[in-house]
């Protein structure tokens, strides 16, 4: 298990493309802080990234019954009540925070601290519309989830049309709304979104949540360091999407429109990257949606695990096509991210699979390790060795882990508690194999979907 006895100062980034499990690590890794040591508090921060992210954290109820809870906008530390916060380069959509808030109220008896910076600026409703006007009508679309997320960070760097947490909270939100409204009117008129009543209709669909949410503006970077670094508690930084995905160093053209890389939480945060650790979530295969290239893409039966496993997307509900293990991509996410180790996950979901893996791409007729600013025209190269395991004898279909929870359960439990030597041979070869190609360590294999179903070592 990972030392929990110091201040716990980590960051969790997804490597691949998104849908890598990181909810489900950052919710276990959030409880083991609290039970070893109960009188630190922890705190989980959102640092980018919008409501076009979801994170699926399956939690027990009081009876021991799985309860499955997907956040958007709100950071995974809702199910286990602790301190939340709000980075200043969120894509920031209030009305969906403050439903989730009330929902973990609602669930979970949630009474958390939450901090939100002033400086976030507030995603509104005809972000999405333009969104979907451009993703509808652009010659070139980049698989868009419709969830205002370009149009919103456009409204960043135009700085004139971003209306900040401060303002949106404070007495001036009517004179700001009416004029930002005024300066994008061409716009919105061109999208044929404006109409006269647009006004009145944000200030009362934004009624409920500037109330609930008032009181919750915070000078972030001081918060963080006054009242959590130097006072000793725990913060764990949370990615959303993935490194895949970045708006630099991503998939181009096919990324999102912020900076999701690990270090970029730092100055962002105003926290000090040498006293944290990076840990990198791998999905033990890739996946994606919307649009882009994914080179290891399966197009034989191991397509399949998608469908048993339950791949579609948490916010928008499209199916995930599935790829075999693709080492080039993560070695090059590893790097960029900076990482100190990293954390497998779905490990249960292809056992009794003959698993190739991809340890070169093709492109133009040549080999190579490295990945260009397009994944188009890259296809997987893979190493002649196979790798299957087996883990034990159960459901063929995962795609409810509500259903097979009670069925599995034990068995995942034996192998957390005995350890990395436990597993079987197959899966151990190949944990080995990957962290030599790699160069990073791994710490942790995720064996089941719930909370402590992760074997660390």
């Amino acid at each position: 298990m990972l030392n929990v006895m110091a201040q716990v100062l980590e960051v969790f980034i997804g490597l691949q493309f998104g849908d890598e499990g990181k909810g489900k690590i950052v919710d276990e890794r959030v409880t083991s802080a609290k039970m070893v040591d109960p009188s630190k508090k922890v705190l989980v921060v959102r640092y980018h990234g919008g409501a076009n992210a979801g994170h699926t954290v399956l939690v027990r109820n009081s009876n021991g019954k799985l309860v499955k809870f997907v956040t958007h906008s709100a950071p995974t530390g809702l199910t286990s009540n602790s301190d939340i916060a709000i980075g200043p380069d969120v894509a920031f959509n209030p009305i969906t925070f403050a439903e989730e808030l009330d929902s973990a109220v609602k669930l979970f008896g949630y009474n958390g601290r939450v901090l939100i910076s002033n400086r976030v600026g507030i995603l509104f409703e005809f972000h999405k519309l333009l969104d979907s006007h451009s993703e509808n009508n652009d010659s070139l679309n980049v698989g868009s989830t419709k969830q205002g997320i370009g149009p919103f960070y456009q409204d960043n760097t135009k700085r004139t049309t971003r209306i900040t947490f401060q303002e949106y909270i404070s007495e001036g939100f009517v004179n700001r709304l009416n004029e930002v409204l005024n300066l994008k009117r061409k716009e919105l008129e061109n999208a044929g979104i404006w109409n006269e009543k647009l006004f009145e209709k944000i200030l009362e669909e934004h009624k409920y949540a500037r109330e609930r949410l008032r009181s919750f503006g915070a000078n972030l970077e001081y918060a963080l360091r006054k009242d959590y670094f130097d006072a000793g508690h725990h913060i764990i930084i949370e990615g959303a999407q993935g490194t895949g995905l970045d708006v630099n160093m991503g998939d181009l053209p096919n990324v999102t429109s912020s900076h999701l890389l690990a270090p970029f939480a730092f100055p962002n945060l105003g926290l000090p990257r040498s006293k944290f650790k990076i840990y990198g979530i791998e999905k033990i295969y890739p996946t994606r949606v919307g649009n882009g290239h994914l080179p290891s893409l399966a197009t034989d039966e191991f397509a399949e695990i998608g469908e048993n496993a339950g791949e579609v997307g948490a916010t928008t509900g499209r199916k995930r096509r599935v790829g075999y293990p693709d080492w080039v991509f993560v070695k090059r996410s590893v790097i960029i991210n900076d990482c100190d180790g990293i954390i497998i996950t779905r490990a249960d979901n292809v056992q009794n699979n003959d698993i190739k893996v991809c340890k070169n791409y093709e492109c133009g007729g040549n080999l190579t390790e490295e990945i260009s600013s397009s994944l188009n025209g890259n296809n997987a190269i893979y190493d002649d060795v196979r790798y299957n395991w087996h883990l034990w004898d159960g459901p063929k279909d995962l795609s409810n882990p509500l259903l097979v929870d009670e069925t599995l359960r034990n068995m995942r439990a034996d192998y957390v508690k005995k350890g990395f030597d436990s597993l079987p041979d197959g899966l151990k070869k190949f944990i080995r194999d990957h962290d030599e190609f790699i160069k990073c360590k791994t710490i942790g294999v995720s064996i089941g979907p719930s909370r402590g179903e992760t074997v660390y070592f």
